[in-house]
């Protein structure tokens, strides 16, 4: 996080459970950002144990190929959980509420800029895995908008931390990768790539020591007049030699917080909006800046450091020295990617990695890169360092030799959380086309759940009849024609269940096509119009469960219901009722009837009494994906109805 702070106290390591503020205490900026860390880390670790490594309910971020579409596909609208982080994607509100809008789509994705960035474009006759990259971008009042309170005059106050939600897509091989499932190809092709080493150790150089009492002390370190958070940022990616590009370093000693609004750049001409607040914080000639917008940030693509060659302080005109051949881009004031200068204090261009020695930053702080690194862009470290004690803050382990040593320690950020999605094919023209399986891991919710495990009637005596379903015009609470009767007969039929005291409740699902909150909306007041219905039917508000509304992407908007009733005593099966194969059941194909063939299950009414685990477990391929549950509660659902109506 570039912001102006003290230092980042949270450390997982700790275990802390709570920052405790005393009475007369100065307040710090890093005890409150602490306590912040720790709940989230908490909120995020419980997220994560109990969803798993990814998973989210309904279609949010479900991969669509579209006929319609060359070289892009669709993205749903909705939320998906990766490594406890929740990441969503949410249309723009309008008034009146839009109640289908447009899809997003791969290369108009809120926080991903394809167009721009060629590296990230489809290619006909490619093969990709489709994955979510989820990180967090730190974000200040130049970048946000309505973060600075404008009654205050000018000053800042506090920064935002935004969850980056970006849907990519990694090349496969042409015929290899096959035998891979999902979690374990997207392993292969980025995550490992990611978690490649790349460490820091930090120290400040060690002086002679003086017998001057008047001056530091001869174990004092740090000999800078301020408190400090420096910060190291990789500029350019690569290693050190061989064959990838040099890695190159920039370094700050206010964690790179020193910013300027870019109103204007044309050619080497940057107008700010002012030159900072005093002169630790302000620009001046010989000075390096880096510029940064929201697509280099979300993208990677650092530009070059310039250096400052001359400050207009009337006009607040910085003008850059630009190398020969080099073309900046064009901001004017209607910008909306939110250009900024960002001010660096090495005093140069950004700096080579180089392993396994001491790089002196200033009064005497250095760094020293561990050997074998391959370094990312947005990689970066802090070093508090303190004149109190004439040091930094860095941990320490004993050296092979017996002394203490600084440790080596990975990047603070930035952290990139993974979750594959879907497998596509282009052809020639860019006809995308989706793969069969869905690499989502899709969960139903509680309600749901609660809802569908008592399909089966659990205890002699009860009975679950499914009534009729009431379709609904589409963006309308209003019953299509044909389904008043159906209602009508739905009423009859629980005015009947309660006239024979055989009523015990009635259970309401209510399911829309319609997207995002409009949809959830809608589907509301649908199962509202029902539910009326049948509290003047008698039926007590205390027996109608409902269900939270379903959102799909087809079929037509609905309300279903059944009826739990009561039953003198069970009803006994024909002798000579008939049998259903289990390949006869909607949702079972070819494969999963095999499979359950083998283990015994040879019908439907087998197939209906059977555990919904027991289920997964048989039908999901060896060593491979498991089977998506919520597949298999429909497929139960379907045996059950086959079986009652024979």
């Amino acid at each position: 996080m570039k912001a102006d702070l003290s230092r980042d106290s949270y450390h997982r390591q700790h275990g802390y459970a709570r920052v405790l503020m005393q009475q007369g205490r100065i307040l710090l900026d890093a005890d409150w950002n602490e306590q912040v860390a720790i709940l989230l880390e908490q909120t995020r670790m419980l997220a994560a144990d109990l969803i798993g490594p990814h998973g989210g309910p309904d279609d949010g971020f479900k991969i669509t190929c579209n006929d319609d579409l060359l070289c892009d596909f669709e993205i749903g609208w909705g939320r998906y959980y990766v490594e406890g982080i929740a990441c969503e994607l949410l249309h723009e509100q309008h008034c009146p509420p839009q109640y289908a809008p447009e899809p997003i789509r791969y290369t108009t994705q809120p926080d991903y800029p394809v167009a721009e960035g060629d590296k990230a474009e489809l290619k006909p006759g490619g093969r990709y895995l489709v994955y979510l990259d989820v990180w967090e971008r730190h974000m200040n009042h130049l970048q946000a908008d309505g973060i600075r309170e404008l009654a205050l005059g000018g000053p800042d106050t506090a920064t935002r931390a935004k969850i980056i939600c970006q849907v990519k897509a990694v090349a496969l091989d042409k015929e290899g990768n096959e035998e891979l499932g999902c979690n374990a190809l997207l392993d292969a092709l980025v995550r490992d790539k990611l978690n490649l080493p790349r460490c820091l150790r930090t120290r400040a150089k060690v002086d002679m020591p003086s017998e001057d009492p008047c001056l530091v002390p001869p174990n004092a370190q740090y000999r800078g007049p301020e408190n400090q958070l420096y910060r190291v940022e990789i500029h350019e990616p690569g290693a050190v030699g061989g064959a990838k590009e040099q890695a190159t370093f920039k370094w700050s000693r206010d964690n790179g917080s020193v910013v300027f609004g870019l109103r204007s750049l044309q050619g080497a001409i940057a107008t700010l909006d002012s030159l900072g607040p005093d002169q630790a914080r302000g620009l001046k000639e010989g000075d390096w800046v880096e510029i940064v917008n929201d697509v280099s940030e979300l993208t990677a693509t650092p530009w070059p450091l310039l250096e400052v060659s001359a400050v207009d302080r009337v006009s607040a005109d910085v003008t850059l020295l630009v190398p020969e051949g080099m073309t900046l881009p064009v901001f004017d004031e209607g910008a909306d990617s939110h250009p900024i200068l960002r001010r660096w204090d090495q005093g140069s261009d950004a700096i080579a990695v180089q392993e396994s020695k001491w790089i002196e930053l200033e009064d005497g702080v250095q760094i020293w890169f561990e050997q074998g690194g391959d370094y990312k862009t947005g990689d970066h470290w802090q070093v508090p360092a303190r004149t109190a004690i004439a040091d930094i803050l860095w941990p320490q382990e004993t050296g092979a030799d017996g002394t203490p040593w600084p440790k080596a320690l990975p990047p603070r950020g930035i952290q990139h959380r993974l979750a594959p999605l879907q497998r596509i094919e282009l052809d020639e023209n860019g006809l995308v086309t989706c793969a069969e399986e869905d690499c989502r891991c899709v969960f139903p919710t509680l309600c749901a759940l609660a809802t569908d495990r008592v399909s089966e009637p659990t205890e002699p005596g009860i009975s679950r009849d499914q009534l009729g379903t009431i379709e609904f015009e589409a963006e309308t609470a209003t019953p299509r024609e044909s389904s008043i009767e159906v209602l009508s007969q739905n009423v009859s039929r629980l005015r009947q269940a309660i006239e024979a005291n055989e009523f015990m409740r009635v259970e309401i699902r209510s399911i829309a096509i319609e997207q995002g909150e409009v949809g959830l909306a809608l589907g509301k007041r649908r199962e509202d119009l029902v539910a009326e219905s049948y509290l003047e039917a008698g039926v007590p508000a205390a027996s109608i469960t409902r269900a939270d509304v379903q959102v799909v992407t087809d079929g037509e908007p609905r309300v279903e219901s059944d009826l739990i009733r009561r039953i003198a005593k069970p009803v006994p099966q024909p002798p000579d009722r008939v049998r259903i194969p289990v390949n006869d059941v909607p949702g079972v194909g070819d494969v999963s009837a095999e499979r359950l063939t083998a283990a015994g299950v040879e019908d439907a009414a087998a197939l209906a009494r059977m555990n919904i685990d027991r289920l997964v477990e048989i039908l999901s391929p060896p060593g491979g994906r498991a089977f998506p549950r919520n597949r298999v509660i429909e497929i139960q659902r379907e045996a059950r109805r086959l079986t009652n109506m024979r």
